[in-house]
């Protein structure tokens, strides 16, 4: 004869300490504390593994300087990009949203740069090529 038996978690339905003991039930004491509290104590890898990193500074007014060199001036010339004005190329660093010329290569065109900031070596490079600086030396 099969004998019908309740399952044990029937049995236990009504009882209190079923699941275990009652006070880890009990508000936020056995979490660590509420929400983040602990992120550096007790909740530390998992603060590790879900926070954003945030080392380090970025300035609010820090913007990014947009640099050409003296050898792409001459391909933007001779390639006809730059208009031709008295006999020299004119560079119009405005238009083109450059800030600053810098002195990395070789130019053989005579070009007119307005509206930069022109370090002392491209200044050079560019008079030496029969060009003129209408910029900012720096």
């Amino acid at each position: 004869m099969v004998v019908k038996r309740r399952k044990k978690y029937r049995k236990k339905l009504g009882s209190r300490t079923y699941h275990g003991n009652t006070k880890k039930r009990r508000g936020k004491g056995v979490t660590g504390g509420k929400g983040w509290a602990g992120r550096w104590h007790q909740k530390q890898i998992k603060a590790i593994l879900e926070l954003p990193p945030t080392k380090g500074f970025v300035p609010v007014r820090r913007r990014d300087v947009v640099t050409i060199n003296v050898s792409q001036l001459e391909d933007l010339a001779l390639s006809g990009v730059l208009p031709e004005e008295n006999g020299r190329y004119v560079f119009d660093a405005a238009s083109f949203g450059v800030d600053k010329v810098l002195g990395r290569g070789r130019i053989s065109v005579p070009v007119l740069v307005r509206n930069a900031v022109v370090t002392e070596r491209a200044t050079m490079k560019i008079r030496d090529a029969n060009g003129e600086v209408e910029g900012i030396e720096s």
